[in-house]
């Protein structure tokens, strides 16, 4: 079903998760285990820092609307600044500083590709993969004119200096 922002926005709560591709409106099958054991090791890492360190906010599966007016995304986890909170209304209306994928193969082209070239255009500073099929976590950097991409066991954050993310740390 073809929908517009609005009508996407506009939609009742149903106990369903939906992605829009190209303007049409797909049912998104809940992740695989794997995937949210990933993710939760990624949510508690952050959400341990900022007990220590309270700079933003880090929400899992929220609604995105980039200013480039496309359509929504709905990363893994989005992280703002706590001076960039005015873009949070009941979604989140701009680009998130930073920005976290588990990415699987049905979502491998796209994450890397068309939603990674959409961060960089708006602006989100940092964007951080994990693929659990190669056991890897990557994080790349906006530098403005692309992507400044660094992988390995142990990757810290520029955007929140001493936050660390261990591979070791996310397989707990």
């Amino acid at each position: 079903m073809r929908v517009t922002r609005e009508q996407y926005l506009d939609l009742e709560e149903d106990g369903f998760a939906y992605e829009v591709v190209d303007g049409v409106m797909q049912l998104s099958p809940s992740p695989l285990f794997e995937h949210n054991d990933l993710l939760s090791g990624f949510l508690f890492a952050i959400r341990s820092f900022l007990r220590e360190k309270p700079m933003g906010r880090a929400v899992v599966e929220t609604d995105v609307l980039l200013p480039d007016g496309g359509d929504p995304l709905r990363p893994d986890l989005s992280f703002i600044l706590k001076e960039n909170m005015y873009i949070v209304q009941s979604h989140i209306h701009g680009a998130p500083d930073l920005v976290c994928e588990v990415i699987s193969l049905s979502s491998r082209d796209r994450d890397l590709g068309e939603k990674a070239d959409r961060y960089l255009k708006c602006g989100v500073k940092e964007y951080w993969i994990l693929d659990p099929k190669n056991r890897l976590i990557a994080l790349w950097i906006n530098r403005q004119d692309g992507w400044e991409k660094k992988s390995g066991e142990s990757l810290e954050s520029e955007l929140l200096p001493g936050f660390t993310v261990t591979r070791e740390e996310l397989d707990e």
